[in-house]
């Protein structure tokens, strides 16, 4: 506004307008105090206040300007100010020593107030604790660190503790096999000694099948040296389920005073018996940037997210990335992370100290002084029954199972179940076949069971599900005759596995009658009972082939 037009303005006019000029970025109760202090001094004296006329010419003092009185006098400032330094120094006579943990601000503003009887203001102190800096005296240590006894996680020998955890991506999301935007996981064995990691790897969730399949792969990471090494994961329900391969490794490798697995799970909730795996996460959160710039020509969309800080929520942008989890593999930006990991100095804290090393390196130079160990690849690619979802069942007297109103039969490992009563056990069934575990947490794998009639699922399925676990010979000796042309009746094909029949028994009988087979075949008028016949032929001929055997032992 002009000059002369606001002057020519009445008195009252002239106040509105500075008013407002004054409290017009104010917000709320600041506001509404102010404005009833300036228009009760203005109403009491008649006179525009001081602060307002420099508001006028764009001057916001505050109170420098009102002319009212400081909040803190010098004299109770200077006070303070002896207060805080001689507080935390035994030898300053100006005020008593106060241990660091008493040393609060309302401490100080009790002692203000009894000295100079009166009240002072609290706020105005922890303002003047930022504009002097008093932090520093109000957090000094009271001892020197080298005096202090910090505490510290136990340094461990390389090879003595493994940590296990998974880790959600934060700024990323990828499409599952739904086609929905998920965000992936790393699940990471961690050395605690040599801060070594061995293997890294990215699924969709922490499930059992996961956590088998890279347990395996961490076996067969490095060698292993012949002592006690505890592995360390979290309660997750897929790590719980791992104590059963664990199981089983120790019963083929563990050996006195050699190796052992030791399956030492960490109590729930409690981050701190992972830490060092925790705080490794950190840099894996980092990483996530590289791989978003790996992909940017895959980028979709950037929607808003959250992450946790602590307990506190905060509100983050999230990278959405048109690649699926195979790619993501394929890409190999987790083994750059990792080998980058192990092959690079980093700085770790150490029995309270902080100290520089190669996590790649520390681990060779141990191995080197040690008599090491190496697991059969064959071993390993058996712990994958362990990862299927596992229900409670009952094997029967006669060797037979009842699952989802189907029948199975106990084609490996019946010699461990009783005849005279029932056994209670643990199955997952994966491809028409049960795989049967001991009834509890460490329980091993005791055998295998098939169902009695044939699967009903399409071939492709249960290719692909051939591929991924080895077949017993029941299984073999079906696929072998189904390749030969018969329609195979399993309840009497497991009739003759039990009483002797074997996958190389049943490629002699078939090699010894694939004529008559072929003969009997081209007699039919009706060609859809082929396999049927075939199969009833080859029944009869290993009868026969049985008791001669039988007879010749006679």
């Amino acid at each position: 506004m002009n000059h002369q037009i606001f002057e020519n303005l009445s008195l009252d006019d002239q106040f509105i307008i500075l008013l407002h000029k004054k409290i017009m970025d104010k917000e709320g109760s600041a506001k509404r105090r102010a404005k009833k202090y300036y228009k009760d001094k203005y109403k009491k004296t008649g006179i525009i206040p001081k602060p307002l006329q420099l508001a006028g010419q764009g001057i916001m003092e505050g109170r420098k300007c009102s002319g009212r009185p400081r909040v803190l006098s010098s004299d109770v400032k200077n006070r303070f100010i002896d207060m805080v330094k001689g507080s935390c120094d035994t030898n300053d006579p100006n005020f008593i020593y106060i241990t660091r943990k008493a040393r609060a601000i309302t401490t100080y503003h009790k002692f203000l107030e009894e000295e100079f009887q009166k009240k002072i203001s609290i706020h105005a102190l922890r303002r003047m604790v930022q504009e002097e800096n008093l932090d520093l005296f109000l957090k000094q240590p009271d001892f020197d660190e080298s005096q202090m006894n910090k505490g510290y996680f136990n340094p461990e020998e390389v090879f003595n503790l493994v940590q296990v955890d998974g880790c959600r991506f934060q700024y990323f999301k990828i499409k599952d096999e739904n086609g929905n935007w998920c965000k992936p996981q790393v699940i990471e064995f961690y050395d605690t000694g040599s801060r070594y990691m061995f293997v890294l790897e990215c699924y969709f969730s922490e499930s059992s099948l996961n956590a088998v399949d890279l347990f395996s792969r961490f076996l067969l990471d490095v060698p292993f040296p012949q002592k006690k090494i505890r592995l360390r994961p979290d309660r997750a329900k897929g790590f719980l389920n791992l104590k059963r391969p664990i199981h089983e490794l120790n019963i083929k490798y563990s050996m006195p005073d050699k190796f052992y697995m030791d399956p030492d799970f960490s109590a729930a909730r409690s981050p701190k018996h992972k830490v060092h795996l925790e705080s490794s996460h950190r840099s894996i959160h980092h990483f996530e940037i590289r791989i978003i710039k790996k992909f940017e020509d895959k980028i979709v969309k950037i929607e808003p997210g959250f992450a946790f800080k602590g307990n506190k929520k905060e509100q983050i942008s999230v990278t959405c990335l048109d690649i699926t989890i195979e790619e993501l593999r394929k890409s190999g930006m987790l083994e750059v992370y990792r080998r980058e990991h192990n092959e690079n100095s980093h700085r770790f804290s150490e029995g309270g100290k902080t100290q520089k090393w190669i996590p790649g390196q520390k681990l060779q130079t141990y191995l080197s002084d040690q008599k090491i160990m190496n697991f059969d690849p064959a071993h390993l690619s058996a712990f994958m029954k362990y990862g299927f979802d596992k229900k409670k069942a009952t094997v029967n007297k006669d060797k037979t199972i009842i699952y989802s109103k189907q029948k199975y039969v106990v084609v490996v490992g019946d010699e461990k179940f009783s005849s005279y009563k029932s056994t209670t056990v643990k199955i997952s069934q994966y491809n028409n076949k049960l795989y049967i575990f001991e009834d509890k947490e460490d329980g091993v794998c005791l055998g295998e069971a098939v169902r009695e009639k044939p699967s009903q699922k399409p071939k492709s399925v249960t290719k692909k599900a051939e591929k991924r676990m080895k077949k017993n010979e029941v299984e073999q000796v079906v696929g072998y005759l189904e390749n030969k042309g018969m329609s195979v009746n399993m309840k009497a094909l497991i009739s003759c596995y039990q009483k002797g029949l074997t996958f190389n028994i049943a490629k002699i009988v078939f090699e010894k009658n694939e004529l008559k087979y072929a003969q009997l075949e081209a007699k039919l008028q009706d060609s859809s009972r082929a396999g049927f016949v075939r199969f009833n032929a080859f029944l009869i001929d290993y009868d026969r082939y049985y008791q001669r055997k039988a007879d010749k032992i006679l």
